[in-house]
């Protein structure tokens, strides 16, 4: 692939370099004995394309809570993926809103139009999700769940209100975001939320820093055992419930949308 200093990355040039991250952060992942599988379109992709959806710029995968713990222990103490390759998570710059880690190639740029305050730096990405024990219907699940709920509609406010655009939407999230204006506090308290239910103990597990009415259940079963399927020219762990996960998910997944309903992010990816 051929790399044009300061010209944009077409989506299937992005989804390349997204590929060779997922092909080293894999070997990483298996050499460390760390636990993953893909996730969202990411799964969707590996099983109805055998690879990227084609109108897909976007790569996920879910690691469990102890493992996604060990995992940046070594990100943090110098240990590197491969060559050109960073993480980015709110630890690392304070205007990265989520809750998840990102492995960047520092040969590019993105500027995603649709959030608030960019981060110092952020290349193409491969994005890896805790996931955690799912809290249970008791009162101090319930609870953990509402905590869970007002705290991340605050988050997505935060992140998607973007300054000088007059719509009501965006407005009302300006407002949100000067009465509750600390974004580097609320991440933490929303790590330490979702902490509170173990993925080992748990019934259900999954990407519970997702809002509550989005979570897709798993198993822990789907990380002890899963199954490595064709994506591209390589192979990549997925969960072993994989029919399930994506009916839960998509319905009907086999079947193609609408173009109108073929969702591509907008960002402005460039080489550097």
């Amino acid at each position: 692939m051929q790399i044009r200093s300061g010209e944009r990355l077409t989506i299937r040039e992005q989804q390349l370099v997204m590929l060779d991250i997922m092909k080293k952060l894999h070997d990483f992942l298996v050499y460390h004995n760390i636990r993953y599988i893909l996730l969202y379109g990411t799964l969707l992709g590996a099983i109805r394309h055998k690879g990227f959806i084609p109108w897909d710029n976007d790569m996920d995968i879910g690691i469990p809570r102890p493992d996604y713990d060990r995992l940046l222990a070594l990100l943090n103490s110098g240990n590197k993926i491969a060559p050109h390759y960073y993480h980015l998570n709110y630890q690392v710059d304070e205007l990265f809103h989520y809750q998840i880690t990102r492995i960047c190639d520092d040969r590019t740029i993105v500027k995603p139009e649709y959030i608030r305050d960019q981060p110092k730096r952020m290349g193409v990405w491969v994005d890896i999700f805790p996931i955690d024990g799912v809290p249970p219907k008791t009162i101090p699940g319930v609870f953990r769940r509402m905590r869970l709920f007002i705290n991340k509609k605050i988050q997505i406010a935060d992140i998607y209100s973007i300054r000088g655009k007059k719509n009501l939407a965006n407005r009302i999230g300006n407002l949100i975001c000067r009465i509750f204006p600390n974004q580097q506090a609320r991440n933490y308290k929303i790590d330490k939320i979702l902490r509170k239910t173990s993925f080992d103990s748990a019934t259900f597990v999954g990407d519970v820093e997702d809002k509550n009415e989005n979570i897709i259940f798993l198993k822990s079963e789907d990380f002890v055992s899963p199954v490595l399927l064709p994506f591209e020219d390589a192979y990549f762990y997925c969960p072993q419930n994989w029919d399930k996960y994506l009916k839960r998910a998509y319905g009907n997944y086999m079947q193609l949308p609408p173009i109108e309903k073929r969702m591509i992010h907008n960002t402005d990816c460039k080489w550097i």
